[in-house]
């Protein structure tokens, strides 16, 4: 609770920064910026062009930042600041450039430099399904523990980079993900049945909604209001705050907060780019990228927790699981922990649940 809260004050603090008010804001005069955006440009030795999918709405349009822009709006000013200009970054919020697949592949081949991802990373590198594993962390500090504190994460990231190319920099927290559906109220897996849930692209996820008894259809994330609306899904799942985002609640009726996966936004840079580097600037990215991921955190946290949940239980019918249900949940879900070890094998993924456990005792659990 003291980390939360200590990474909700770095937020607010980035809010003083970047805000003034909204309407100040949307006045201003955009010749003049393009003008400065230009003068940082050609006094930068280098350039990180940021690739990610959140929209770059506040503080124009939103209350908060969405937590992807909010990582890149701290990483931005950090890394212009601290090396005097001569790094500038450049932000292409809402997928500007492309889907989170196709900014990915730029990033590995140099095109840009740098991209904020979630599942379609595995895609590349399988072994990162672990932290996919339907309720396997207990909270977000078991989860934040895991990518901050443990070896086993240094390790995969040192493999990731030797296989793909990138270079995982930081980890933000894309929001603990719940069913939505617009057919029936879902307490238990038995009323998932029948259903047909839009999920990420990403197989493991296919493989979760499948064990729970329902159809998995991967679908980009642009194409789920259309596809809800249009009944080619009946549902989706999704962190509270995305779902008040992108108003899913307008086509979907029912959510369950089961909490069924924890969702990260890993964000990656061209290793080679970066390596190149001098040292002095690798350290500048490095500090900027550790404190934007506690601005992502925070901004998660307070819409999910706060701003947007108070939309969504508003426009939506809520249901909590007992423990009772939960736990058919998980039982359900069980066989997702066997397909997994069939893919990747048996030693990564008892590893993973061993330094989970390690991570619970941390904490109490």
């Amino acid at each position: 609770m003291k980390k939360l809260l200590q990474a909700v004050m770095v937020l607010v603090s980035v809010c003083f920064v970047f805000a003034g008010s909204p309407a100040v804001f949307a006045q201003t005069n955009k010749s003049a910026v393009t003008l400065k955006e230009t003068a940082k440009k050609e006094k930068a030795e280098y350039t990180i062009r940021l690739a990610y999918y959140d929209a770059g709405t506040w503080p124009a349009l939103s209350q908060n930042p969405l937590p992807e822009h909010a990582f890149a709006l701290v990483f931005k000013s950090m890394v212009e600041a601290n090396s005097n200009g001569k790094v500038a970054v450049e932000l292409f919020p809402g997928n500007a450039l492309g889907d989170t697949k196709a900014t990915m592949e730029m990033a590995r081949s140099g095109s840009i430099e740098m991209v904020i991802t979630t599942g379609t990373i595995a895609s590349l590198y399988p072994q990162v399904q672990v932290i996919f594993l339907p309720y396997v962390f207990k909270s977000d500090e078991i989860a934040w523990w895991f990518f901050d504190q443990s070896q086993m994460w240094k390790d995969m990231t040192a493999e990731l980079e030797k296989k793909t190319g990138l270079k995982m920099l930081a980890v933000g927290q894309n929001g603990t993900r719940h069913f939505t559906n617009n057919k029936r109220p879902v307490h238990t897996p038995a009323d998932m049945k029948g259903l047909k849930f839009r999920v990420m692209q990403s197989p493991i996820y296919v493989k979760m909604v499948e064990a729970m008894g329902a159809a998995a259809t991967p679908l980009a994330s642009g194409e789920i209001y259309t596809a809800a609306q249009t009944g080619v899904v009946d549902g989706q799942e999704n962190p509270i705050w995305n779902i008040a985002a992108n108003k899913w609640y307008e086509v979907q009726k029912y959510i369950t907060l089961d909490g069924h996966t924890w969702s990260e936004n890993f964000v990656t840079i061209n290793a080679a780019w970066f390596n190149k580097l001098p040292k002095q600037y690798q350290q500048i990215i490095k500090i900027a990228a550790f404190n934007a991921q506690t601005a992502d955190r925070a901004a998660e946290a307070l819409a999910s927790r706060v701003l947007d949940f108070a939309a969504i239980n508003k426009s939506m019918e809520v249901y909590v699981p007992t423990p009772a249900e939960l736990e058919e949940f998980k039982k359900a879900a069980a066989p997702t922990y066997d397909w997994l070890r069939g893919q990747i094998g048996n030693e990564v993924v008892d590893k993973f649940l061993a330094t989970v456990k390690e991570g619970e005792k941390v904490f109490g659990y």
